[in-house]
């Protein structure tokens, strides 16, 4: 719920309405400036407001919309603009570094799956730094507003701080701030997590244990490791902290 007397500084109050007005056309658009006002519980005039400023920003778009059985001319609806921004995924593995860019829907515009060699006399930073120049010059063309870049990864990692604290396959990767490293090269925000525990959460979300409180999901390739969900939570989220399963 979000009211127009909400206390506090007015920049912070303006911010807040606009994340609940767009996470509000994001589940449910298209949806009209009327029902935005009804769940939103603001103004007709600060939804007038804050609507008009995200479509400038191309973050949300118009749409009709026909109600069943209605008559006349449609109504304007509003929907996310997802083609408009984009981001970066990097998956790195054993030997490989997969890099994809995506829209705000998930939906792939380019990806590619290049050799990281697993020792080299170039520092590993500095390598990944140079594949993800690399790829934005090639496919330039292709990429819009970029908004974030995210990256998994086996390791053990601090999510909170984007700390690479040991990882497998690389012993050059020691106590490595990735996420500030990449955070300042590129000029967005980086999000790091361990791979294992990025599928599990992806799995939740929109896969396989969609709607399901609790989930353990095994993963045997190069490792074997596990992702935990506790009542719809991931298990040591933002802790580097792993799960780890065994035998006897």
């Amino acid at each position: 719920m979000v009211a127009d007397s909400q206390p506090g500084h007015i920049d912070q109050i303006k911010q807040t309405n606009a994340g609940a007005v767009y996470r509000l056309i994001d589940q449910l658009g298209p949806v009209s400036r009327i029902d935005l006002s009804r769940f939103a519980q603001l103004a007709p005039a600060s939804i007038t407001k804050i609507v008009r400023e995200m479509l400038e920003a191309h973050l949300v778009q118009e749409t009709e919309i026909q109600e069943p059985g209605s008559r006349g001319r449609p109504a304007v609806g509003l929907m996310v603009e997802t083609e408009a921004w984009h981001y970066l995924s990097i998956r790195i593995s054993r030997g490989e570094i997969h890099l994809a860019l995506r829209d705000l829907s998930s939906a792939l515009v380019v990806e590619e799956q290049l050799e990281l060699a697993l020792q080299h006399v170039q520092p590993f930073a500095s390598r990944l730094l140079d594949q993800v120049d690399q790829f934005f010059i090639r496919h330039q063309k292709k990429l819009e507003r970029l908004t974030a870049i995210a990256v998994t990864m086996p390791g053990i990692i601090d999510t909170e701080h984007g700390i690479i604290h040991r990882m497998p396959f690389y012993e050059d990767v020691k106590d490595m701030p990735l996420g500030e490293i990449l955070a300042n090269h590129t000029g967005v925000s980086v999000y790091i997590q361990h791979d294992i525990s990025a599928w599990t959460m992806a799995e939740s979300l929109f896969g396989a244990s969609r709607g399901a409180r609790d989930v353990i999901q095994v993963v045997i390739d190069h490792n074997v490791g596990a992702g935990v969900i506790t009542d719809g939570r991931l298990l040591h989220a933002g802790s580097s902290s792993l799960v780890e399963i065994g035998h006897t």
